[in-house]
């Protein structure tokens, strides 16, 4: 279907009453989308809020895959976050029922809502709750994994607080991004406390009719169980000690980085002399001490990404990816595996991973999926990170979709990132006042 340009919207907000989303999750030309899957894409900023409406014999029934937005990356309209918003939109469409809430990875762009709504959600029926097998509490592999994040994104929080180093941007934006979501999860392992079946996926695994929604099936690629993948959590030898002791700072804010007793000792005992250090422990050192505590930050960032649920969704037919913010080693788990031509063949929805990151996006994913025959949705905007999304995946995507495909920040808000002057919205996605949708089929 060809594309057309669009004048840019006005940025005043439609009111409520402009704008009332119809019974069943649609919002504006409801008859003639009858029968159809709807997906909703929120502009919240930068983060991730998607509402699947499944058409069903019993009436619609939704899915919602994420809910949060950056600190870093967070807008308003009319002085309400877009979250809030977005929120609200939810309750209103759904009627407070949810079938299942997906929470992809522990991001704080795509959790954060289930932590500041948790009230609101517990007076949702919702049936299931879905996590990574990462985030399993009863799983002592996951619980190594969060036990070595969590020590390390309080270590990376003091190394930055100690330099000074603002959070809007950098390393230190994406260590901000694993902090603070506490809340999120005890809301999730909780199931919102209103009885909900949590349920923890792996790569390999098949949930069929999932909430008893009859006909739909849905096939789990990822996270992989193999560490290779998800990337090393201990620090290896290419991190970097964060804040050597003896620093300008009297204590505050210092991070220790000797965890092993005898590489330290107190210089100011006459009786001690300096120990010769083993030569491996030398090199490890100087190892160490040759690479950049940002890459460490970035590498720590990247594998919370590769824990990302990357779920297939079946249903009428038609196949809906939705892979969170995989980056290369979990796609790669699964990518290259004699299946997967077959499953990306069959694609007709697509969400962009990662808002549209250079490593979240394989070419090799992107060029088995079907030419012109699928459609996508990329939610990002370019603060805190203006490197996003990767200018060259956007020809890619014009290319394999036959250019339907929209990003989020196609959405202008006053004061907010807005996509390049010129941006194209291809007529079958439906603007909302912060949302875009799509009919599939």
């Amino acid at each position: 279907m060809p594309t057309k340009k669009r004048p840019r919207r006005n940025n005043r907000a439609k009111t409520k009453t402009q704008h009332e989303p119809a019974p069943g999750g649609t919002s504006g030309g409801a008859g003639e989308r009858a029968g159809k899957i709807q997906v909703r894409m929120f502009r919240v900023g930068f983060g991730d809020c998607f509402l699947l409406t499944l058409p069903t014999a019993q009436g619609p029934r939704y899915i919602l895959v994420d809910c949060g937005v950056h600190s870093k990356g967070n807008i308003k309209l009319e002085g309400t976050s877009l979250l809030e918003k977005a929120f609200d939109n939810i309750a209103q469409v759904t009627g407070k029922k949810l079938s299942i809430v997906i929470a992809t990875h522990p991001h704080q762009d795509h959790i954060s809502g289930f932590g500041s709504f948790a009230k609101q959600f517990g007076e949702f029926s919702i049936s299931e709750v879905w996590m990574p097998w990462t985030e399993d509490p009863d799983d002592p592999q996951a619980k190594s994994l969060h036990d070595k994040r969590t020590t390390l994104v309080s270590r990376l929080q003091a190394h930055f607080a100690a330099l000074g180093m603002s959070e809007d941007i950098g390393p230190a934006a994406a260590v901000a991004n694993m902090a603070g979501n506490a809340p999120a999860f005890q809301a999730l392992h909780s199931g919102f406390g209103v009885g909900a079946k949590v349920r923890y996926f792996k790569a390999g695994d098949l949930a069929k009719e999932p909430a008893g929604i009859q006909g739909l099936n849905v096939s789990i690629l990822g996270p992989p169980t193999d560490q290779k993948f998800l990337a090393q959590m201990d620090p290896p030898a290419n991190d970097h000690y964060l804040r050597l002791r003896g620093g300008d700072t009297g204590g505050a804010g210092m991070v220790e980085p000797f965890d092993r007793q005898q590489w330290s000792f107190a210089k100011e005992d006459p009786s001690l002399a300096w120990p010769e250090l083993p030569e491996a422990y030398k090199k490890e050192l100087r190892s160490r001490a040759n690479s950049a505590v940002d890459e460490l930050a970035f590498a720590l960032d990247q594998c919370v990404n590769n824990c990302s649920i990357v779920a297939l969704l079946s249903y009428q037919g038609l196949n809906l990816l939705f892979p969170g913010d995989a980056q290369y080693g979990n796609w790669e788990s699964w990518v290259k595996s004699s299946g997967s031509a077959s499953l990306l063949s069959g694609v007709s929805f697509y969400k962009v991973a990662h808002h549209g990151s250079v490593n979240a996006n394989p070419k090799e994913a992107l060029e088995k999926m079907p030419d012109a025959k699928f459609a996508a949705m990329m939610s990002t905007q370019s603060r805190p990170w203006p490197s996003i999304p990767a200018p060259g995946l956007l020809p890619a995507l014009d290319r394999k979709t036959g250019k339907q495909w929209v990003r989020s920040d196609a959405i202008a808000i006053s004061g907010a990132p807005s996509a390049p002057a010129g941006t194209v919205v291809p007529p079958v996605f439906q603007e909302g006042d912060f949302w875009f949708d799509y009919f599939v089929g």
